[in-house]
């Protein structure tokens, strides 16, 4: 169902959403004796903003916020137990008593806006690097982690004991503060799940063996402690892996028995998730498809009798009703959508649905900014832990008049945010839709989600009542007939041609640039050869690897009606005829993409078969043929000319450089007016600094939040 719903044109989900009830999502449900106004829950997010694991008015406001905007249950975290159990900088805590005050006063404001608050208890084990913990991480056993690429130190026995009493006081400091929940972290491959594997629990001593039934008795043996210490007192619920997705380790047949176990030792709910962080299996990016992995949920609620939430990739209103309407869960988590738009939960109750600033998947805030060792950002929403900075702006003593010279993502935002703030906006495109890049960097499999970054600006100019110019030839004494008293120039990117011979296309070969070949301005044959293998041609290198594969819907309908088999109709999913060579300057590819993504690019490069050339230097472009030389070779190889022949095209991702031509000479040209008042020119997005779809809002969103609100 929610493949085929993936394939469906954005416009087609919007027709649905106009007529979808949301009966379930909406309605108040229990945990407990614990009253939830919704069936929306936020989950735990590493926010990377905590000072010394205190909360501060940052992470206080940016929870508020999220409160206000209608969320049932917010869960805190990963809020660490102990200096060893935290695995990342500027996260929260409860290690000691210190903690409590801070904490208390944000759930005093959370509960004030009408939702419930929930501590996450996060011990990582092995999953903590030994670099910021200043010791070298535990766990069931002394078995090498793929994702810290260290060994932890085996627990002894009394160490195993005093780990548990550690997680229990800081539930017992969660209670003080004042939480309704706190969850255990039986995910993700942290400590519980350290001790429950196969694979990393070798101990011999009673919280180690052969039977699932051995290796939870360090989690039972927990549960029981917490119940016995304030059961009474607070929800304590879990944060469970649906499966492993780790060969050798728990599969979603084990997990079963395991909420099972959970639930008849006192865990209150179940928050169930994909697998593990090492898994090769992708949980998160946006080619993931949306609730992807809901089934693990509906697995776990058919064998218990607690209330059980549905986790991973549900960005989308509609399927997360028809989920609930299904019988996969009780309730739903919404995690980056939240972050993209706080009013998510209150745009559903007054069916403003299309208002909704949508998740893209991208990762580009929420995620690779956390491994840059950031704060969280959001690509879509600037003011994501930036919630502050609204009661910061200057008051603006008229309105301003502010003409934007393209209608990329920096102009959309920069018109959003002025007319918001009371500034009259003209914005003039030369093509006949919004959008700019955006319409290339949706084209790929898998990057759809993307477009919906132009759906939402379409609303928005549309409720703002923004003067918006498309198909016009950009005259200048045009826009200096508008009185502007400021001018915005977004006029994006112009394309790099390295100076080497044919890359103009004059040595007979098919050359183009990227965004050609995905507009579906050139017709593509089967060998191509991209040239560049950064982010955009890597992303071009999938789409013609893909192009031509048979759709999902067809191989469901051969494969159901005995047409072919199964296997035979899903393998011709995967890609279609072409040969697909991408050839690189550096010794690697994928430079430009974020960590959380490169991975995911990388393995479908290899799984593909796409032939990948680094370290090239490409000496010429002839007779559709392609000459060059690897500069890493052994010395007798390194004057040796390599060549592919019979190439149908000639793919150029060579990079982008700033397209200030429009904006200089528009300055030349005030310069000469006799006028004296004259516009001030601002660059914004690309054409201030090449950078990601999050840098372009971004700078379009500072540019204008800096002229103030009309008052």
């Amino acid at each position: 169902m929610f493949q085929s719903m993936k394939k469906k044109p954005f416009y087609t989900i919007k027709i649905l959403l106009s007529y979808m009830k949301f009966y379930k999502l909406l309605e108040p449900f229990q945990i407990g004796k614990l009253n939830i106004r919704n069936r929306m829950i936020m989950p735990a997010m590493h926010l990377g903003a905590s000072d010394d694991g205190f909360v501060n008015d940052k992470i206080i406001e940016f929870y508020r916020r999220r409160a206000e905007g209608g969320i049932g249950m917010i869960i805190i975290g990963g809020i660490a137990v102990s200096k060893r159990g935290a695995s990342a900088p500027f996260m929260l805590s409860l290690a000691d008593d210190k903690f409590i005050p801070g904490l208390k006063t944000l759930v005093d404001k959370v509960h004030q806006e009408g939702a419930k608050i929930c501590a996450q208890l996060y011990h990582a084990g092995a999953y903590a690097y030994s670099k910021i913990i200043g010791e070298k991480a535990v766990s069931s056993s002394a078995i090498y982690s793929k994702f810290t690429h260290e060994i932890p130190r085996e627990l002894t026995t009394a160490e195993v004991e005093n780990e548990i009493e550690v997680i229990t006081q800081a539930g017992k400091r969660a209670v003080e503060a004042g939480f309704d929940c706190v969850e255990i972290l039986s995910s993700a491959g942290y400590l519980i799940d350290q001790f429950l594997s196969p694979l990393k629990n070798k101990r011999t001593d009673r919280y180690g063996g052969s039977t699932l039934e051995q290796r939870l008795t360090f989690p039972l043996e927990l549960i029981q402690k917490m119940k016995k210490s304030y059961g009474d007192k607070i929800i304590i619920g879990c944060r469970l892996s649906g499966d492993d997705f780790v060969p050798g380790s728990n599969t979603y047949k084990e997990k079963k028995k395991i909420a099972q176990a959970y639930m008849r030792a006192g865990i209150e709910y179940l928050n169930v998730t994909g697998g593990w962080h090492e898994t090769r299996i992708p949980q998160l990016p946006m080619d993931t498809p949306p609730a992807a992995f809901a089934y693990l949920a509906k697995e776990i609620r058919k064998v218990v009798e607690i209330p059980v939430f549905v986790s991973n990739r549900i960005n989308e209103p509609m399927i997360a009703e028809q989920l609930l309407q299904d019988f996969y869960a009780d309730a739903v988590c919404f995690g980056r959508p939240l972050v993209a738009d706080p009013d998510f939960p209150r745009k559903i109750q007054n069916d403003a649905i299309n208002q909704i600033r949508h998740c893209i998947g991208c990762n580009q805030g929420c995620f690779d900014s956390i491994f840059e060792l950031k704060s969280l950002q959001c690509t879509i929403n600037p003011l994501a832990m930036n919630e502050l900075k609204m009661q910061e702006i200057k008051p603006a003593t008229r309105s301003q008049k502010v003409c934007i010279i393209g209608a990329g993502p920096a102009g959309l935002e920069a018109a959003r945010v002025l007319a918001i703030n009371g500034h009259q906006v003209v914005i003039f495109e030369r093509s006949s839709r919004i959008g700019g890049q955006i319409n290339v960097a949706h084209v790929p499999p898998g990057r759809e989600e993307i477009r919906r970054i132009i759906d939402y600006y379409q609303n928005q100019i549309k409720d703002l009542q923004i003067d918006l110019k498309l198909n016009t030839k950009i005259e200048m004494k045009e826009i200096l007939n508008e009185k502007p008293d400021y001018i915005f120039i977004a006029t994006g990117v112009n394309f790099k041609i390295p100076p080497v011979p044919g890359f103009d296309g004059n040595q007979n070969c098919n050359v183009c640039f990227a965004d050609e070949a995905l507009n579906g301005d050139i017709p593509i044959g089967k060998n191509i050869v991209i040239i560049g293998g950064a982010a955009t041609g890597v992303e071009t290198a999938l789409w013609a690897a893909k192009k031509g594969a048979m759709s999902p819907n067809i191989a469901r309908f051969l494969s159901f009606y005995g047409a072919l088999e199964s296997s035979e109709a899903m393998q011709r999913t995967f890609r279609g005829d072409r040969q697909v060579t991408i050839i690189e300057y550096l010794p690697k590819i994928g430079k430009s993409i974020g960590k959380s993504t490169k991975w995911v690019f990388l393995d479908e490069i290899k799984k593909l078969g796409i032939n990948v050339i680094t370290n090239a230097d490409i000496i010429e472009l002839k007779n559709n043929i392609v000459f060059y030389k690897i500069r890493s070779a052994p010395e007798s190889d390194k004057d040796r000319i390599l060549s592919i022949s019979n190439v149908d095209n000639f793919i150029l991702a060579t990079g982008v450089i700033p397209n200030r031509s429009f904006g200089e000479e528009l300055k030349e040209f005030i310069k000469n007016q006799n006028n004296s008042s004259k516009p001030k020119i601002k660059y914004i997005g690309d054409a201030k600094k090449v950078g990601t779809i999050l840098d372009a809002v971004h700078s379009g969103f500072k540019t204008a939040f800096k002229l103030g609100k009309v008052r």
